[in-house]
């Protein structure tokens, strides 16, 4: 059964809050989805859970990171919003896991939750992309760009000459 009505949906957060390993399973189903709504609400189930359980949250996100559907390593990137908001440290497993990721679908979820990361904690975003600039990587470059749009434009600047040396 996937998750689709509102009803449906609570209760698999409700789930999620109170025995996480249940609830992953379907989730994960519900991020495999060829419909974008459908992953949205995987996403969705996530970030509401991750407010109660961020730690079950993001060691499991650690293993969807490495999963061969793109949809789940969106999801596991996705899924951590509000974690990144409060402690972006936290989701560091998951995303240097996809730092290198060259499907786009992922690379503008992980630049999105750095976009977003970096209204609450700048500095941090900053000094990864500064790190992750040093890889000379492309698709970590192309994150990079995305992810710095909210710092200062000196940061902005520092980051972009950066990544025009490597």
């Amino acid at each position: 059964m996937i998750a689709t009505k509102v009803e449906e949906v609570k209760n698999l957060i409700v789930l999620g809050i109170k025995q996480p390993q249940e609830a992953f399973p379907k989730i994960k189903q519900l991020a495999q989805s060829d419909d974008w709504k459908i992953r949205e609400i995987a996403a969705t189930c996530l970030v509401e859970i991750s407010k109660k359980k961020p730690d079950e949250v993001i060691q499991e996100m650690v293993h969807w990171a490495d999963d061969g559907n793109p949809n789940v390593r969106r999801t596991s990137s996705e899924g951590l919003r509000e974690v990144a908001r409060r402690n972006p440290d936290k989701v560091l497993p998951v995303i240097e896991k996809l730092k290198k990721d060259d499907n786009l679908y992922v690379k503008k979820s992980v630049a999105n939750v750095l976009r977003n990361a970096s209204r609450y904690d700048p500095n941090f975003v900053f000094e990864l992309c500064q790190k992750w600039a040093l890889l000379e990587n492309s698709d970590t470059n192309w994150i990079i760009k995305e992810s710095i749009k909210k710092l200062s434009p000196e940061q902005q600047k520092e980051i972009l000459s950066l990544i025009k040396r490597a």
